[in-house]
């Protein structure tokens, strides 16, 4: 897999000076390069990077300052939550006035809930790194935020007949630096903003005393729905909307939204000195190699700065209309991922799969209408969904294994998801990425119709019949164990031992006629015995003879749910030493009836 920066100098022709490696194994070469670099093309090559590894180079960097504040704050932002912000302290002592406050927005606030101990914790880190920015942005951010801050950390009273009732102040930390506010602080860990406190006094004394008046006399509720206001303001011109506005993504496309003029770089919010769009978007597009391949096409154009801001944009407004928090890495990835594959499943639909007409496409549009197209094809996928449940929902449950129904739950969350198996057989979510995405599910849809008109139509199942067969059988003994596999199995069965096409239960004499007939003689002693394929084949003509108006699809589906039922039995009952007695309650492959006269009795029916 390629690393950071070689992605991102697949879609820049501005290539990293040195092997990225050079930064871990050999910094003294790196810091003499980068003291030759100006300060434009150190931020240029600190944004191929990510995570720890940027942040390193900045550090070697002899103008790592001027390269900090140079980032735009969702950039270095992002490094942080990758990092650890424990592990990006020196980082932290450089931000600016501005960028630290873009980090407090997403991290001190949830939907329009202040969380104090977010607050308190970027306080103790900065205390930590000894940075005084902390003050500059006491001494010029909106008053309501400062008061809400300390309000929700702090108590204070002073002597006189109006506020000196001090209640509820047992076993709290106390400070007082005048003889006149008596601070009480309502967190066990307080040494941080004890400091911060202390600085302020004898930097500013009148803010200091303004924002203790403030916490004693401004109503809480109204001051945090002030201060939440200012910040919605904020985050506003950085692309994180209101919920309402939000909601708009999930909207159906406009086809005049494609004649829009694509955006500039002056319609975004940051313009810092040097204009550098974020790139940490484009470390993704791994995931979604038709819209990778369609802007690697795009060269390194200002058209690609202003996707990577889109895309920014884009994954701040899902994660809003979601109601995920902004500040977990996890869901800021999950969210990102979200948007490039409904974008890149819109682009490949709006380019017909064809790479030139996509970075046609591309240069020319927005990327929201291809997300919504791409979000509006998998609401189709959900509602057909949604619609097959409705119609054979009931009778599923006796033919689904565990896994389909994961598979089909995946289909029909709020957003549809693909369930696939990881590592060590755990089943992982994640969202569709493409429109081969869309045709695996609706090609699953598709099979699993073929199999309910198979069972019913050609099978004669019903729900009504299933009860009865399994009320008659000893195994399996759990009747959510049997699933379609189980039933076409014993059709099988039956066809070998009785030359019929059913689904009724076995004698265990019988099941065990069938697999001594099935198998094939063993050449190893240890190995699986193979079916014969001879009577799997004759088994899948006569099924051909049902009528049920066949098309090729259907012939194939038939095929794989034969192989399928082959492999099971192979994997169910080809070691079974079958000249002894066999314990059937630990099989499941075939329905087994509690006695032979049960068997007798239900066939003459």
């Amino acid at each position: 897999m390629e690393n950071t920066s070689d992605q991102l100098n697949s879609f820049s022709d501005d290539l990293m000076p040195f092997p990225a490696e050079w930064i871990s194994e050999q910094p003294d070469k790196v810091e003499n390069i980068l003291s030759k670099l100006s300060i434009e093309n150190q931020i240029r090559f600190a944004m191929q990077l990510s995570g720890s590894r940027m942040q390193d180079f900045i550090n070697l960097s002899p103008f790592s300052q001027k390269v900090v504040r140079g980032l735009p704050p969702e950039e270095i932002y992002q490094m942080i939550k990758e990092t650890g912000i424990g592990e990006s302290l020196p980082v932290l002592a450089m931000m600016s006035q501005g960028q630290l406050q873009y980090s407090f927005d997403i991290e001190w606030w949830y939907r329009d809930r202040f969380i104090p101990e977010c607050a308190l914790e970027w306080i103790e880190f900065l205390d930590a790194c000894g940075n005084f920015n902390i003050l500059e942005w006491l001494q010029n951010e909106d008053f309501d935020q400062k008061v809400v801050l300390f309000q929700s950390l702090i108590k204070v009273y002073k002597s006189d007949e109006m506020t000196d009732s001090y209640k509820g102040i047992e076993g709290l930390g106390h400070l007082t630096l005048d003889d006149v506010y008596d601070i009480y602080f309502k967190t066990e860990e307080h040494g941080a903003l004890r400091r911060l406190l202390t600085l302020l006094r004898s930097e500013d004394p009148m803010l200091y005393n303004a924002i203790l008046e403030a916490v004693i006399w401004y109503p809480v509720t109204q001051t945090v729905e002030k201060a939440y206001q200012w910040r919605l303001i904020r985050t506003s011109e950085r692309g994180i909307p209101s919920f309402k506005e939000a909601m708009g993504i999930y909207s159906r496309a406009s086809p005049d939204n494609l004649k829009i003029s694509i955006p500039k770089m002056e319609d975004f919010a940051y313009q810092g000195e040097f204009n550098i769009a974020p790139t940490y978007p484009l470390l993704l597009t791994e995931s979604v190699p038709f819209f990778k391949d369609v802007i690697m096409r795009l060269g390194n154009s200002s058209r690609l700065n202003t996707i990577s801001w889109e895309l920014i944009y884009l994954a701040n407004k899902t994660m809003v209309a979601d109601q995920v928090k902004p500040s977990d890495l996890k869901m800021r990835k999950e969210s990102l991922q979200k948007v490039l594959g409904y974008i890149n499943i819109g682009l490949e639909l709006g380019a017909c799969g064809d790479l030139e007409k996509g970075a046609n496409l591309l240069s020319h549009a927005h990327v929201l209408p291809l997300f919504q197209v791409g979000y509006h094809q998998l609401m189709d996928l959900k509602w057909k969904t949604e619609n097959f449940l409705k119609e054979n929902g009931s009778f599923l449950e006796w033919m689904f294994t565990e896994f389909h129904k994961d598979l089909l739950a995946a289909l029909i969350d709020r957003f549809p998801r693909v369930a696939e198996v990881e590592r060590e057989k755990s089943l992982g979510w994640r969202h569709f990425a493409s429109i081969q995405d869309v045709r695996n599910a609706e090609l699953f849809l598709d099979q699993w119709a073929f199999h309910l008109r198979f069972v019913g139509k050609g099978l004669g199942l019903s729900e009504q019949i299933v009860k009865k067969y399994l009320d008659i059988c000893d195994v399996p003994e759990k009747h959510e164990a049997v699933d379609l596999n189980v039933w076409v199995t014993t059709t099988f069965a039956n066809y070998v031992l009785f030359g019929k096409v059913s689904c009724a239960p076995l004698s265990e004499p019988a099941a065990k006629s069938f697999l001594e007939i099935v198998f094939l003689p063993n050449i190893f002693k240890d190995e699986l015995r193979q079916c014969d394929r001879t009577l799997v084949e004759s088994f899948k003509q006569e099924l051909l003879k049902l009528p049920l108006a066949w098309t090729e699809i259907d012939r194939g589906f038939l095929t794989i749910l034969l192989n399928a039922c082959v492999l099971h039995l192979q994997q169910e009952f080809g070691s079974l030493d079958l000249k002894g007695k066999v314990d059937w309650r630990f099989t499941n492959g075939l329905c087994i009836m509690k006695d032979n006269s049960a068997s007798q009795s239900f066939r003459s029916r």
